[in-house]
């Protein structure tokens, strides 16, 4: 039997369904549905530390003394919030160099965050580093606001309490220097 140009044997399947325009819309769906979650990554959720947006309010406890270091209370100054965990050998090695900034830049708050880690580890890292900045350590709400693609990672905040940097990796005096100033 001849059908419009081709010939169909007895038992052979029939045309192939028309599947193409179902697949079209679905690859416009994904496509659509990529677009819509790239589009909230790069703008981020609310709460969150983004460059060029304030920078999230948090309070946490400072190791060995019991006291509080509240984002409010460095209203006016410049704040590097370096994030840090004890198992972390790129975080052990920035430390000093972190303490001689804070040494130089005491009008520039200073805190390391311990993220990641269990606090009795991050507190006898933080009893045996002696650094010259408070350290401190995070809370799931501080992890969430302030998330990181890997430790070490440093947020500089400007005097306003927006977030102007946001560097992943490894710190040295000069890098804090243009990080803050620069």
């Amino acid at each position: 039997m001849s059908s419009g140009g081709w010939h169909l044997s007895e038992g052979a399947p029939g045309p192939l369904p028309r599947t193409g325009l179902k697949l079209t819309g679905v690859f416009v769906l994904v496509v659509a549905a990529g677009l819509l979650v790239g589009s909230i990554i790069r703008s981020g959720p609310a709460g969150v530390a983004q460059v060029g947006e304030p920078a999230p309010e948090f309070s946490v406890e400072v190791f060995g003394t019991g006291k509080t270091f509240d984002l409010s209370g460095a209203s006016g100054q410049p704040v590097v919030v370096n994030l840090w965990a004890s198992w972390c050998p790129p975080c052990r090695e920035e430390i000093p160099d972190i303490s001689a900034f804070a040494e130089r830049h005491p009008d520039v708050q200073v805190i390391g965050v311990a993220v990641e880690d269990p606090e009795r580890s991050a507190r006898e890292f933080a009893a045996e580093i002696n650094a010259s900045y408070p350290l401190a350590m995070g809370t799931p709400e501080f992890e969430d606001a302030y998330p990181n693609l890997g430790l070490p990672a440093t947020f500089i905040i400007d005097e306003s309490g927006t977030v102007t940097q946001i560097f992943n990796g490894v710190v040295n005096e000069e890098t804090l220097e243009g990080l803050v100033f620069g």
